[in-house]
């Protein structure tokens, strides 16, 4: 998340958004999302989409609690359902500024474009292997190196619920955590964000929030600063701080 440096073009996305693969369970709501997603990039917002393994991820975890897959196995069919989900989602049937992008350098060149790229991270995750190969990582955390990787200053884990509850009461207003440090989250535990993924943005000063696909405009009032019901994700305030002067120079060179 380091500014500009010479000969090394910035990708100056504003978010990563990590496209719960639950949302798709409900076609309805996964196309009210993604038509928020096109009204953002009307509006000049640079996101990156990173899509969840959805429907067949779920497949996959079914097979292997049947048949116990090798962790290789599972692993890369895991990766690989992150891009059919991706390709789903930037189908005409869901989206006509959803475009499915196989680099970071397409993912650049399509949001430049006024398109919302939706990275297909397979072949940037078998290239680099920069995760283990577990169940305790997710997309989430996919979603995370992402971010940092890309130098984005804040990462949302756009999901089927309102954010972090206690003791995982999700159907409980009252349990919902509004606003937790990623340092603390990690002490949660495995939530509606993974484990990994929280330790990853505690480590690496990454802010971002929980937010409910459901209700997508609350998206659009995060990313300008207003309050929602949600669970904002902080870091220490010199890093927001320095965030929020990364995010004012994004919006200028708009």
């Amino acid at each position: 998340m380091d500014g500009a440096i010479t000969g090394f073009p910035p990708y100056g996305f504003s978010a990563v958004v990590k496209f719960g693969g639950s949302i798709m369970r409900d076609l309805a709501v996964c196309k009210h999302a993604v038509a928020e997603l096109e009204r953002l990039a009307d509006h000049g917002h640079r996101i990156l989409v990173v899509p969840g393994g959805g429907i067949p991820d779920k497949a996959i975890e079914a097979i292997d609690a049947a048949a116990s897959l090798t962790p290789s196995t599972a692993h890369h069919a895991c990766a690989l359902a992150q891009d059919q989900t991706g390709y789903m989602l930037a189908d005409p049937a869901f989206s006509s500024k959803l475009v499915p992008s196989a680099s970071l350098g397409e993912c650049r060149a399509v949001a430049k474009d006024g398109k919302v790229p939706v990275l297909l991270p397979s072949r940037l995750l078998f290239a680099a292997d920069p995760v283990e190969w577990t169940w305790h990582i997710t997309s989430d955390a996919v979603a995370a190196w992402i971010a940092w990787l890309t130098s984005t200053p804040r990462l949302v884990i756009w999901t089927s619920v309102d954010g972090v509850h206690r003791g995982g009461a999700i159907d409980d207003p009252a349990a919902l955590v509004e606003q937790i440090t990623a340092q603390d989250l990690v002490r949660f535990g495995h939530t509606s964000i993974d484990a990994c993924a929280v330790d990853f943005m505690a480590q690496k000063h990454l802010p971002g929030a929980v937010i409910n696909a459901r209700y997508p405009a609350r998206l659009a009032d995060w990313l300008a600063g207003r309050p929602v019901k949600a669970t904002n994700i902080t870091v220490n305030r010199s890093e927001e701080a320095r965030i929020d002067s990364q995010i004012m120079g994004i919006h200028n060179g708009l």
